[in-house]
């Protein structure tokens, strides 16, 4: 491979003992995958010729970091960078939601989106039913979004009831940090080469997310970071290596 500039799918999945992958899923549009090698150094300078010229250097330690950016914001790309946990929400019905104590014009945020066959009842003895438009309104339904109208002769708290619909929840912060297995197969699209191309990365550790702009006036991403970890057994075997490893294919 001369000139290059690799497109392709990037596939994570568990990272397993030596060098293995667990089961995989394609990332979908994946911008930017960069790995950043360095190696740390200190130096000694001799202090015969009154120079302190370098005459020895002693490698610390060699680290590889990478850079993942995605641009689809699935629960399993989101997750990645959040820390976090997928949970199916399926379709259901919500029965006697307590609404927090209200006045006209308050906003009330429904614990569960996608509403339907909404009914609000006050906790009188007799309970009234709240008459949608004359004592709230519904301000979003997907959102799960009411505003209250005209509530001050009612009895509170006020009691809802809606069917739910279904939906991917994803908590932050309740996973410990990820470690991934990543596999690039990728091709050479320099002068339609079709020059194909492996890259295998054994053991990713994810930072947090840095920024993640849920309001943007352009296209989304997740701009992913972190370590490439040393994998031990790997490392023992010379076709492996303990990082990674990149296979130029040839033509069959």
């Amino acid at each position: 491979m001369k000139d290059f500039s690799l497109q392709g799918k990037v596939y994570l999945g568990a990272s397993l003992a030596g060098g293995k992958p667990g089961a995989m899923h394609w990332v979908n549009d994946a911008g930017v995958l960069q790995i950043s090698p360095s190696v740390s150094q200190e130096t000694r300078q001799e202090s015969h010729s009154g120079q302190r010229l370098t005459s020895a250097t002693l490698n610390t330690s060699t680290e590889v970091s990478f850079t993942l950016t995605l641009y689809h914001g699935t629960a399993k790309n989101l997750a990645l960078g959040l820390y976090g946990t997928e949970r199916s929400i399926v379709a259901g019905t919500v029965t006697d939601e307590e609404i927090p104590t209200v006045v006209d014009g308050d906003v009330v945020v429904l614990d569960r989106g996608g509403i339907s066959a909404l009914t609000i009842d006050d906790s009188n003895a007799t309970p009234t039913t709240l008459v949608e438009d004359t004592h709230y309104r519904i301000v979003s339904a997907d959102g799960g979004v009411l505003e209250m109208l005209d509530v001050a002769a009612l009895t509170q708290p006020l009691l809802a009831d809606y069917e739910n619909g279904a939906a991917t929840d994803l908590t932050m912060f309740t996973q410990q940090a990820p470690i991934r297995y990543l596999m690039l197969d990728g091709m050479n699209t320099v002068d339609g080469s079709g020059e194909k191309v492996r890259v295998r990365l054994y053991k990713l550790k994810f930072n947090p997310v840095s920024q993640l702009d849920l309001i943007n006036s352009s296209f989304g991403e997740i701009s992913l970071t972190g370590t490439c970890l040393f994998e031990s057994a790997a490392a023992m075997d010379e076709a492996l290596g303990g990082f990674g490893r990149i296979e130029l294919l040839e033509a069959s």
